[in-house]
C-alpha cells in the first residue's frame, strides 16, 4: 500500500523551484507539443530524449532518480511487452533465436525496430507526463484547462476525483491492514480472497461516500461549477518569450521526429 500513497501524491507540487514557478498555461503548451511530437516521431531518439530531459529536469529540483523510476515500472514493464510481442510476430529476418522449454522462440529484427519505437513513445510520452504532475498542483491544472476553455463539467469532474482519491487510498489501507492483522494473506489462497473483499469493500464505500458528499454539497447550496482552481495572472513577457521559443522550437522536433533512423 505503501506504493500506492508514493504515486498519488502531492507533495512534489508543492515545493518552490523553478519548475514549479512556471505559468500552467506554458507547461500545458509545451507539455502537449512535445506529446504530439512524440506521437509523430518515427523514430525512438526523439522519444527518449524527452526521457532524458524528463530525468535531468527532475534532478535539478532535487527529486531523487528513485522516485522517477517508481513511476516509470508498469510503463516499462508495458514498453518491454509491446517489444517482445511486436519482435515475436512482426518481420522476416530472424535476429536471435532461443529455446524455451522445448520450444523455439525467434524473435524478428524488423519486429524489434518496431517494438524499440512504440516503448520510446510509451516512456517517453509518460515521462512528460510524470514531469508535469510532480511541478503543477491540482488547482493550476484546472486553472490552465479552464483557460484552454475545456467545460466546466470535465474540470468538476477532475476536482472530485482529484479530491477524493486519496480518501480511497486511505479506506485501502485501513482494510489492508486489518486483513494483515487477521493473517488474511497468510497463503496465497486466503489473500485472492482477501483481495476480492477489498475490492468489494472499497466499492461500497465509494458509493455511499459519493451519495453523502452529493446530499451535503446540495443542501450547501452548490449547484455546479469548477471548484479547485486558482487565479491565473495576465501573461507577462517571459511568458510570450516561452511561446515564441515553443512557436520555433516545435517544428524541428517534427523534422526531428520524421527521420527515418531505421
Amino acid at each position: 500500500m505503501g506504493f500506492l500513497h508514493h504515486t498519488f501524491t502531492d507533495r512534489y507540487t508543492q515545493r518552490n523551484n523553478w519548475l514549479t514557478r512556471i505559468d500552467v498555461r506554458v507547461k500545458l503548451i509545451y507539455l502537449l507539443s512535445m506529446l504530439i511530437a512524440n506521437l509523430w516521431a518515427k523514430n525512438a531518439y526523439v522519444s527518449l530524449s524527452f526521457l532524458f530531459i524528463s530525468f535531468v529536469f527532475l534532478l535539478t529540483i532535487n527529486i531523487f532518480p528513485l522516485v522517477m523510476i517508481k513511476n516509470m515500472v508498469l510503463p516499462l514493464l508495458f514498453a518491454f511487452m509491446m517489444l517482445v510481442v511486436k519482435g515475436l510476430h512482426e518481420g522476416e529476418n530472424e535476429w536471435i533465436s532461443f529455446s524455451v522449454a522445448g520450444y523455439i522462440v525467434a524473435l524478428k529484427k524488423e519486429g524489434i525496430l518496431g517494438g524499440l519505437q512504440i516503448g520510446g513513445k510509451i516512456l517517453g510520452g509518460v515521462s512528460l507526463v510524470i514531469l508535469f504532475s510532480l511541478t503543477t498542483t491540482m488547482s493550476q491544472l484546472n486553472a490552465g484547462l479552464k483557460w484552454l476553455r475545456m467545460p466546466n463539467t470535465v474540470l468538476e469532474l477532475m476536482s472530485f476525483m482529484y479530491r477524493y482519491i486519496f480518501q480511497l487510498l486511505n479506506e485501502v489501507s485501513a482494510i489492508w491492514y486489518a486483513q494483515r492483522a487477521r493473517l488474511g494473506h497468510a497463503s496465497w489462497r486466503k489473500a485472492i480472497k482477501s483481495f476480492g473483499v477489498l475490492g468489494g469493500m472499497l466499492i461500497i464505500r465509494a458509493v455511499e461516500r459519493a451519495e453523502r458528499t452529493s446530499e451535503a454539497m446540495y443542501a450547501r447550496g452548490y449547484k455546479g461549477g469548477c471548484i479547485l482552481t486558482c487565479h491565473l495572472k495576465p501573461l507577462e513577457r517571459n511568458e510570450y518569450i516561452c511561446f515564441s521559443g515553443m512557436a520555433l522550437f516545435f517544428p524541428f522536433l517534427l523534422y526531428a521526429g520524421n527521420i527515418k533512423i531505421w
